[in-house]
């Protein structure tokens, strides 16, 4: 048997830097991803009608549970726990396979009895062709949950790059061959396939074997965390089963872009953040010194996507047409509307990662089941008047579920919820108000003299750019030091000294001018 890890704790000064040096590669790889996932989908909107993208809304649920599940509950269990052998890693591989086939012959019976009489037949074929996400994500969760447990984000990040580009690749060339709603599924079969071939390059796995010690080891935090994906992912792809069933396909696709483009795209960034922040948190000394990192981490995370929310909001009624065509036209309240629901569920996803660094898998469970119950009810209850009522349910379910989730993290700590919330937040939020009080009358001035869309998206993101940041550095002048060192991070060194020459060259210029 082979010798356990040491311990891995560290200080706050060192996880901070391993922090500083995984942001760049975690923005650049960022970057490309999101102009990768926007591109491809400007394209594919226009190659499948929404009917089918409301299809494999449906369908996100088997990917989603299928990749989420082996790496919330074996991934984040080895990413958890202090010290890991051999042994660990080949139990944790064992249980992935096993749950990953359990849950795929389930999914088969599913389609066949409760998706095909529901939604139709062209669904139910499409969750079926999805089942073999099951094996690629029990096989993707353990060298990945290595690699976040090493703090490798260059290796996270490239593996998440590679998954994103040769999906976007994969879904166009088959959409444009006819396949439609088909061609998404495929497309992200093969980007799963190559970022699972990248993630066993960067941390090759031994061969699965069963071992009782290492199991009981993993279970008692993986067990709950597992469970708690289940309830996740439920809450966050049942609203578009529910919205098919009962509004028809169409509807589906429209809730599903309004969503996607509010919630889903700002999330993946807030993801990457949150599986960043697990293993660091993972790593401190105690409680406050953990509650004191992860403050740092949130209040970036929601200065720099809170303001990008806010002018999607007053930007929506001529993007998403221009973007995605005039058929899509119909998303453009729900996405305004669900904007709201973004924002919390970005504060949400980190406080799940504090209770994942400080080992709470039940919490997370219990919180997990309630947010989806009270969620899917919701959705349920108002459906029937169309997707704007269920965009409405969205973003207040989200907004109090916010609330819900500062109260446990802070149980049996002497700290008021909402007060360390609006300390989290306020920064993000007062400097957004500032930039709808500028940019909005800007954006309904223009939209009425019917200007350019390219003119409205560069004067009314200017003024409202201008006007958050000049907000956040005369307000909240410590949340300004932390945005401008991690801009000083991700902006190369060369870059950065071409920039300081360029100035010293002016200022001396200037200074030699005789006039």
């Amino acid at each position: 048997m082979d010798a356990p890890e040491a311990p891995d704790v560290r200080p706050n000064a060192e996880l901070t830097e391993a922090t500083a040096s995984g942001l760049r590669w975690i923005t650049y790889a960022r970057i490309a991803i999101e102009v990768t996932l926007l591109a491809g989908m400007v394209v594919l909107a226009r190659l499948i009608p929404p009917a089918a993208f409301g299809m494999f809304a449906v369908v996100l649920i088997v990917q989603e549970l299928a990749l989420a599940l082996p790496m919330e509950g074996i991934g984040s269990a080895l990413v958890q726990r202090r010290t890991i052998d051999r042994e660990h890693q080949q139990a944790g591989l064992v249980l992935s396979l096993a749950v990953g086939a359990v849950l795929a012959g389930l999914t088969l019976l599913v389609a066949d009895f409760v998706v095909e009489p529901t939604i139709g037949h062209q669904t139910a074929s499409l969750v079926r062709l999805a089942t073999p996400w099951f094996l690629l994500g029990a096989l993707y969760s353990v060298p990945t949950a290595i690699l976040r447990r090493r703090l490798d984000f260059r290796a996270l990040s490239l593996i998440e790059l590679t998954m994103t580009a040769t999906r976007a690749a994969a879904s166009i060339a088959l959409a444009a061959a006819g396949l439609d709603a088909a061609a998404l599924v495929w497309g992200n079969l093969v980007g799963m396939a190559a970022s699972l071939a990248m993630a066993l390059a960067f941390a090759p796995m031994p061969v699965p074997r069963w071992n009782t010690r290492a199991i009981r080891d993993l279970l008692p935090y993986g067990g709950p965390a597992a469970l708690s994906c289940i309830a996740w992912t439920g809450f966050r792809n049942g609203d578009y089963a529910i919205v098919g069933a009962r509004l028809g396909t169409a509807q589906a696709g429209f809730y599903w872009r309004g969503y996607s483009l509010a919630v889903d795209y700002q999330r993946k960034i807030s993801v990457v953040m949150s599986q960043m922040a697990f293993p660091v948190l993972a790593r401190t000394a105690g409680h406050e010194e953990m509650f004191a990192l992860r403050r740092r981490m949130v209040q970036l995370l929601t200065v720099v996507l809170f303001p990008l929310l806010a002018l999607l909001v007053l930007l929506a009624p001529v993007v998403v047409p221009w973007l995605f065509g005039p058929a899509w036209e119909p998303a453009v309240v729900p996405t305004q509307i669900l904007a709201v629901g973004g924002a919390s569920t970005l504060v949400i996803d980190t406080v799940g990662s504090a209770l994942q660094a400080a080992g709470r898998a039940r919490s997370m469970l219990g919180y997990g089941i309630a947010h989806f119950v009270v969620y899917i009810g919701a959705v349920f209850i108002v459906s029937s008047r169309g997707v704007a009522a269920v965009a409405i349910a969205a973003a207040v379910v989200h907004t109090v579920f916010l609330v819900v989730a500062y109260q446990i993290l802070l149980r049996g700590h002497e700290h008021s919820a909402l007060r360390f919330l609006w300390d989290d937040v306020s920064a993000a939020l007062i400097s957004c108000a500032v930039l709808v009080a500028i940019a909005g009358p800007i954006a309904w001035a223009l939209r009425d003299l019917g200007a350019p869309v390219l003119v409205q998206i560069v004067l009314v993101g200017a003024a409202g750019g201008a006007s958050y940041l000049a907000a956040l550095r005369t307000l909240f002048r410590g949340a300004w030091d932390d945005l401008a060192s991690a801009m000083r991070r991700i902006v190369p060194d060369r870059v950065r000294s071409g920039w300081t020459g360029r100035r010293q060259t002016l200022a001396a210029g200037t200074a030699s001018d005789p006039a």
